[in-house]
C-alpha cells in the first residue's frame, strides 16, 4: 500500500463508519452495534495480551460484569442507561484487578487456566443471586429513545452511541500505547526480567493492564444490555470468552483496528455459515478459522494486500508437499 493511502485510511474509515446508517437497513446497522459493543471487550483484551504479554480467558464474564452493572442500576435504582456505563467500566475494572492479583505469580497456561474458571463460575454466580440478577429469568432494561431533533432511526442512535463508546476507548488505549506507558507495557510482554531490571514495577504495570482491560470489557457489556435489552446468565456463558479471544486473534491481536475487525468476524460468519448449511455450520466455522489463520498469520489488520497471493500460494505450496509421491506420512506429522 502506498503511504499516501495509509495516510488517508483512517478518515476515510471514520466517514465510512458515520455514513453506514444511510446506506444499511436497520436490523444490519442492530448487529454492527452489537459487533461493536463486542470489538470495545476485544480491544481490553489486546491490550493485556497483545502489548503486556497476559492472557485472560476471564473477559466474557468481566463483558458480563459491565452488562449487570448497567441493568441492575437501570431496573432497580431506576438510573438512565447511559449514565450506567461509566460505572459499568468502572466495576469491571475492579473485578480485573482482583482477578488480575494471581498474574503477579502466574503466567501462561496457569494464568489462562485461573481465568477460563471465572468465566465458568459467572453463570452460576448469577444464577445464585437471583434476588439481584433475575436468575434465569434474567433483567429486561429501557432503552435511550431518540430524541425529537434526530433525523434516523431508533438503531441509528443507538449506532451513534456504538460509536461514541468505541471512540473513547480508541483514544484510551491510543494514549496509553504512546510515550513511556507504551514503552513499559511492550517491556512486560518481551522480557520482564530485563523490564524489572530496568526500574519497570511489575506489579503496578500488570494490575494497571487487568484493570484498563477490564474496564473496556465493563464498557463493552453495558453498551451490549443498552441495545439488546435484555439479558440473562444464557448470555454470557463461557464460549462469551472464546468468541472474544478468537476476535482478537483473528482481527489481529497488536492493531486497534483489528479488534472491531475481529468482532465483525465473530457476529457475522457464524450466521454466515449456518446459512450454508445448518447442520453442517460448525464445521464451515471451523475451517474458515483454519483458513485465514494459514493465509493472515498476524490477523486480519496485519495482512498486507500486496502480499494476499504470495500468502496462498504458500499454502497452495504446503498442501501440494504433503502430497508427494512415496511420502511417509508419519515422517510429516515428525512421528
Amino acid at each position: 500500500m502506498s503511504t499516501q493511502f495509509l495516510r488517508f485510511a483512517p478518515a476515510a474509515l471514520v466517514a465510512a463508519a458515520f455514513g453506514l446508517p444511510l446506506f444499511v437497513p436497520d436490523f444490519l446497522l442492530f448487529e454492527i452495534s452489537i459487533a461493536v459493543s463486542y470489538g470495545i471487550a476485544i480491544l481490553g483484551l489486546n491490550l493485556l495480551l497483545g502489548f503486556t504479554g497476559q492472557i485472560c480467558l476471564a473477559q466474557g464474564a468481566l463483558f458480563g460484569v459491565g452488562a449487570y452493572t448497567t441493568a441492575i442500576l437501570n431496573v432497580s435504582f431506576g438510573w438512565d442507561p447511559v449514565a450506567t456505563l461509566p460505572f459499568a467500566a468502572v466495576s469491571a475494572g475492579l473485578i480485573g484487578v482482583i482477578i488480575g492479583l494471581p498474574a503477579l505469580r502466574l503466567q501462561g497456561l496457569q494464568l489462562a487456566i485461573i481465568t477460563f474458571g471465572v468465566a465458568s463460575a459467572f453463570p452460576q454466580l448469577l444464577l445464585k443471586m437471583d434476588t439481584l440478577t433475575g436468575g434465569v429469568t434474567g433483567l429486561a432494561t429501557d432503552q435511550p429513545f431518540a430524541p425529537k431533533w434526530f433525523p434516523g432511526s431508533q438503531e441509528a442512535w443507538l449506532y451513534g452511541l456504538s460509536l461514541i463508546c468505541a471512540a473513547i476507548s480508541i483514544v484510551v488505549v491510543t494514549r496509553l500505547l504512546r510515550g513511556d506507558t507504551g514503552r513499559m507495557m511492550r517491556a512486560l510482554r518481551d522480557n520482564p526480567v530485563i523490564a524489572e531490571a530496568l526500574g519497570v514495577n511489575l506489579m503496578k504495570g500488570r494490575l494497571a493492564a487487568f484493570a484498563v482491560s477490564s474496564a473496556l470489557a465493563g464498557l463493552g457489556g453495558g453498551l451490549f444490555c443498552i441495545l439488546n435489552g435484555f439479558i440473562s446468565p444464557q448470555s454470557f456463558l463461557p464460549m462469551k470468552s472464546i468468541d472474544i479471544l478468537i476476535g482478537g486473534i483473528v482481527g489481529g491481536i497488536t492493531s486497534i483496528a483489528g479488534a472491531f475487525i475481529g468482532a465483525l468476524f465473530v457476529v457475522f460468519v457464524p450466521g454466515f455459515t449456518t446459512d450454508i448449511n445448518p447442520a453442517l455450520g460448525g464445521l464451515i466455522y471451523g475451517l474458515c478459522l483454519i483458513g485465514m489463520m494459514m493465509v493472515a498469520r498476524h490477523g486480519i489488520a496485519g495482512l498486507r494486500i500486496e502480499k494476499l497471493p504470495a500468502a496462498i500460494l504458500g499454502v497452495l505450496k504446503f498442501k501440494s508437499s504433503s502430497r508427494m509421491p512415496g511420502a511417509v506420512p508419519g515422517q510429516l506429522g515428525g512421528e
